[in-house]
């Protein structure tokens, strides 16, 4: 894809640590010109220690979600061919990021991939947890821009294994990030009853709010759409998203980004609120 820059790389780099996030999140050309910029260079490295490489993953992973993603659910409806190019773009990111992950993690452990399918035991550190939560994320990116493509859907279940490993691990890591990525991970399983999904997510959406002190947005959007529009309950599903809305957002925190994120997809799906619902 090709973007038109009326600054130079140099200008939007001082503009991007100056200007509001909450502009740059209304400028995604330009987000993705830095996202894209950024990889390049870290790819370009020739000396890449394994912390450049796990930059690398979450930049990568950060960028297919936070942008590219978000691009393609809003362009899938109305420009349907276009909004497939975003999804595949991503996917490619996305699986990028995963053989990087699956990389990190076999060099430290030779039998890590036999240990995803349940063949094998691994005594792994807490200093793990944050490689394995990067690679079940890009695992799970790579699946859900895939478009129901079964050869991603196969991995599915590393998913969970990587996250439920993690929360016996350090379950409070990253304030509840396990906890909300399980809630998404539930959201998928397709062998629950409605009562089981419901329970279970309930379960994680309360421990990620204590984890977080309520100021994580993510798990109140992902309910609002994984469980509210799934069952057809528009009046909480409204409620919900409002109140991602009315969410104050604290400068320079750990949340920052990603509540603007979440702000922005809630506004976008109230929008969408009389397609959605029946009634």
């Amino acid at each position: 894809m090709r973007y038109h820059r009326p600054i130079t790389f140099l200008v939007f780099l001082v503009f991007f640590s100056c200007v509001p996030k909450a502009f740059l999140l209304e400028q995604p050309k330009l987000v993705s010109v830095y996202f894209e910029r950024k990889i390049k260079k870290l790819e370009n490295n020739r000396s890449r220690s394994i912390e450049h490489e796990r930059l690398l993953i979450k930049t990568r992973v950060e960028y297919g979600f936070g942008i590219i993603m978000e691009q393609a659910d809003r362009l899938i409806d109305d420009n349907y061919l276009e909004g497939l190019n975003e999804y595949k773009k991503a996917n490619i990111i996305f699986n990028e990021a995963k053989d990087s992950g699956m990389s990190i993690m076999s060099d430290r452990y030779p039998e890590f991939n036999t240990w995803l399918k349940k063949d094998a035991q691994i005594d792994f550190k807490q200093e793990d947890v944050s490689d394995m939560y990067w690679l079940a994320a890009s695992i799970g990116g790579a699946i859900g821009s895939s478009r129901g493509n079964p050869f991603e859907l196969i991995n599915l279940p590393y998913v969970g294994r990587l996250l439920n490993k993690c929360i016996q691990i350090d379950p409070e890591w990253n304030h509840g990030s396990l906890y909300s990525a399980m809630m998404s991970f539930t959201t998928t399983r397709s062998d629950l009853s409605e009562t089981m999904l419901r329970d279970t997510v309930d379960h994680y959406f309360n421990k990620t709010i204590s984890s977080s002190n309520g100021m994580d947005a993510g798990p109140y959007l992902t309910y609002a759409e994984s469980i509210h529009k799934t069952f057809q309950e528009r009046k909480d599903f409204v409620d919900k998203l409002n109140y991602v809305l009315e969410m104050d957002i604290i400068p320079n925190s750990d949340h920052e980004l990603s509540n603007l994120i979440a702000k922005s997809r809630a506004k976008w799906l109230l929008t969408k609120t009389d397609e959605y619902f029946l009634e």
